[in-house]
């Protein structure tokens, strides 16, 4: 799994904690990395999401931040 974690721009999981291997995997390679998402679901596979990992936030699409 690290090879595709690797390309990655972040990690969002529906199970775990600040201690869960998603988010030590994620922060150590330096990704964003929100865990414990409860509408894991609504998130189609291939759908472009931005996620703020600093708000826990989860953005349908691309945004750009200037």
């Amino acid at each position: 799994m690290i090879p595709a974690i690797r390309r990655a721009s972040g990690i969002v999981a529906q199970e775990g904690g600040i201690t869960s291997h998603a988010a030590v995997i994620g922060l150590s390679l330096g990704l964003p990395v929100i865990v414990g998402v409860a509408d894991y679901d609504a998130i189609p596979d291939g759908e472009p999401i931005t996620i703020d990992g600093g708000t826990g936030n989860i953005h349908q699409g691309y945004a750009s931040v200037l």
